[in-house]
């Protein structure tokens, strides 16, 4: 890869990078886009991944990680994108390539159900961000948010699929002629 090429790629990255973050910076002032903000975030390593690689994508996650944690006021939010929806872009691919319909469904529960717990665990030890008082109720509440979480993960790996569709089959051919790369 010439030097221009290697420029062009830090660059998009870069921009990428600086978009994600400050869509989740603003979106950390409205309570309302604290789950929201990061599947938005996420879906921007979908050019990475298509154009330079896992590796890039990667890199720019990581990236978005690190100045998310120190820079974004709402850590929940800050933590969501890095044990969420983060780096399931870069996953969905390798994931989506399991042939049986069944086990591609349970290894994609199994991630986000396990990072979602460890996301709750995380947010509680480290942040002091309470989860359940452990009445019933809260822990019902608990149950149902889970749930909820779920079929929102369903909805946000549907979205990535067709994001990527999109991608190739418009937004790329774009870029190339805008950019030429």
């Amino acid at each position: 890869m010439n030097n221009g090429k290697v420029s062009f790629k830090i660059a998009i990255c870069g921009i990428l990078t600086a978009l994600s973050v400050a869509w989740m910076l603003v979106a950390g002032f409205f309570g309302v886009l604290t789950y929201a903000a990061p599947m938005i975030a996420g879906g921007m390593l979908i050019v990475p991944v298509k154009e330079y690689g896992c590796k890039t994508a990667l890199t720019m996650f990581a990236a978005v990680s690190l100045l998310g944690m120190i820079l974004i006021p709402d850590k929940e939010l800050a933590l969501f994108y890095l044990l969420l929806f983060g780096h399931y872009p870069i996953m969905q691919p390798f994931v989506n390539r399991i042939y049986v319909k069944p086990l591609r469904v349970a290894v994609k529960a199994v991630i986000f159900n396990g990072c979602s717990v460890l996301a709750v665990w995380l947010a509680q030890v480290i942040f002091g961000i309470p989860i359940a008082d452990g009445d019933k109720l809260s822990w019902f509440l608990l149950a149902v948010f889970l749930a909820t979480a779920n079929v929102c993960f369903a909805l946000y790996d549907r979205a990535l699929l067709q994001f990527y569709t999109i991608y190739d089959v418009k937004l790329r051919v774009l870029l190339h002629r805008l950019f030429r790369f």
